[in-house]
């Protein structure tokens, strides 16, 4: 069974996404957890010194409104009572007889009169009357009463069964002209020693309770509470609401009253004393929920922005890691991220300038090896037939063709040696001497020759071969019947060698330098490759450190300037 196998520039993709997603998680959660902690405390100790503010003001609004009213009824008891007594010393330090019933004498009416004077003198804006009721219903007081309705009032009927102090909360229906529908404080006292009064009569006190009423209405309107007031038998005297159920988990304030014992409480459902603290932690949840999601969108925000370069750079680090040599990641950002980027592109270039390098070397060397193939001979061949050449020009008495055969043998011995790639420059100095020795043969004394080398430079590594080629330019090309100087001079830099190769002879035309410069075959021309291979050998062996200049002037002859880097060492093949 065959199975497609997968593009390998496909493998890497979703692990890259993957660390990308895991890189933008943790910084999602880490910014979440940053902003969560300090709003949850912040939140939770709002909420509660909130809370315990708000709580604190209800139970103090309710505790105040408490002892407000005991003030309110206090005052107005006290105030009673404060009436009750001077009644009580005018009728002791005022000697009269009041009659209950029965026709009156002038004098008793003027003492009727005189009572009455005195019982309305107490009534003000909050006393509605004072007056003094006898056992047949008669009374002394206010002209506001209605004697029939009053001892025919249930009100009447309850106190006047009892012979004791009695204040009571009602509202009075025993008045001509005031209003029935308001409350009033009734105070009731028996008169035990008579002082001129019949057996049995009462000092009757109304005070208007509107100020007590108010107190309640107020405090039901504004805490949706229920207030109410009881005697000390435990009889409600008093109550802002009949229907109210009094529930066990209700918040109660309450207070005794000094004076009756009476028991003032306020009561206030649980959940509505709670329920402003409760909108509290609403709205407290509300914002704490709108902070958090913008705290969530502010470090997506974030994370993406620093996770995206990172994820962009780790894809294209796979990618250059799969063979995609060529590719480039985009600079995002201008900080610490975007520097790691730049930093990837200008090691992907320089890695692709290098491989571009290598694949020119390579190409370089294969051409080299190619040509070497073209012009390959057997050297024994050759050796051996110029050896027997040169031993018959000895027979012969031709001492010049031997000897051109030794510099040649010599020569060509240098040339087959394709092992050494580097030798010192000592040696390639003595191939440049038999080359020149064998010109000097050929064209007698025409030209002139004259090198100059530092002696410290001889052991330096130079390629193999390369002043060669260019001398025999300068014959072939240069020199017209091998006529003409040349001069070779090495000289020692700063951490390099300058080789430089002058002439006298027709130069090259300024339509070909350009080609010569680049390494090119001019056109219609033959040959021209020599000193493209002698540049080549020094930027194979030295790269970018190494200098290649041509200078020419038509007639005036030419020069080659050549910088390589001091080398030292073995002779590697």
């Amino acid at each position: 069974m065959k199975t497609k196998a997968s593009h390998p520039r496909n493998k890497g993709k979703p692990q890259a996404l993957s660390i990308g997603r895991s890189m933008y998680a943790k910084l999602l959660m880490f910014f979440t957890v940053i902003a969560l902690l300090p709003l949850a405390v912040m939140g939770y100790f709002s909420n509660h010194k909130s809370s315990q503010i708000v709580n604190s003001q209800f139970g103090s609004y309710g505790m105040n409104a408490i002892e407000e009213l005991k003030l309110h009824l206090d005052t107005s008891i006290a105030q009673m009572d404060n009436i009750t007594g001077n009644l009580l010393n005018y009728l002791i330090s005022t000697p009269m007889v009041i009659e209950d019933g029965g026709t009156l004498n002038y004098s008793r009416y003027k003492e009727e009169q005189a009572l009455q004077r005195y019982l309305i003198s107490f009534e003000t804006v909050n006393i509605v009357s004072v007056s003094v009721v006898m056992p047949s219903g008669k009374f002394i007081g206010s002209g506001g009463l209605d004697q029939a309705r009053l001892t025919d009032s249930s009100f009447w009927r309850q106190v006047s069964g009892n012979g004791r102090r009695q204040v009571i909360i009602h509202r009075p229906d025993y008045y001509y002209s005031f209003v029935n529908d308001n409350m009033v404080i009734s105070l009731v006292v028996p008169v035990k020693d008579h002082f001129g009064l019949p057996p049995g009569s009462r000092i009757l006190i109304d005070t208007k309770a509107d100020s007590v009423v108010n107190l309640l209405r107020a405090f039901q309107h504004n805490m949706n509470a229920h207030l109410q007031i009881r005697a000390a038998d435990g009889s409600v005297l008093l109550q802002s609401s009949e229907k109210y159920s009094s529930p066990e988990d209700d918040i109660v304030w309450s207070g005794v009253m000094e004076r009756e014992g009476w028991t003032v409480e306020a009561r206030m459902p649980h959940a509505e004393f709670y329920r402003s603290s409760g909108v509290i932690l609403n709205y407290t949840l509300i914002v704490a929920g709108c902070t958090l999601l913008f705290a969530i969108a502010m470090a997506h925000f974030f994370s993406l922005r620093l996770t995206r370069p990172i994820q962009k750079l780790t894809h294209s680090m796979r990618r250059f890691g799969q063979g995609e040599l060529f590719i480039q990641t985009p600079v995002l950002t201008s900080d610490e991220l975007g520097y790691l980027s730049q930093s990837f592109n200008r090691m992907t270039g320089q890695i692709q300038d290098l491989v571009r390098e290598i694949s020119r070397s390579e190409k370089l060397k294969s051409e080299a090896e190619l040509r070497a193939l073209h012009y390959q001979i057997n050297p024994h061949l050759l050796f051996n037939t110029l050896n027997s050449i040169q031993w018959k020009a000895r027979l012969a008495g031709r001492r010049d063709i031997q000897k051109m055969i030794e510099h040649l043998v010599a020569v060509l011995e240098s040339t087959f040696a394709v092992t050494k790639t580097l030798v010192p420059l000592e040696e390639e100095l003595a191939l440049v001497l038999h080359f020149i020795e064998i010109q000097r043969l050929r064209y007698d004394d025409a030209f002139s020759f004259k090198l100059e080398a530092e002696p410290e430079l001889m052991s330096c590594l130079v390629p193999r071969m390369v002043f060669q080629p260019l001398l025999e330019n300068i014959f072939f090309h240069g020199f017209t019947d091998g006529a003409g100087e040349i001069r070779l001079s090495l000289v020692s830099g700063s951490g390099e060698i300058k080789a430089e190769l002058t002439d006298n002879g027709i130069g090259i035309k300024p339509e070909h330098l350009l080609y010569v410069r680049n390494g090119q075959v001019i056109p219609g021309k033959k040959g021209g490759l020599g000193m493209r291979n002698v540049r080549e050998r020094f930027n194979m062996h030295f790269g970018e450190n190494c200098d290649f200049t041509i200078e020419s002037e038509r007639n005036h002859g030419s020069k080659v300037i050549i910088r390589w880097p001091k080398t030292y060492g073995e002779i590697y093949p």
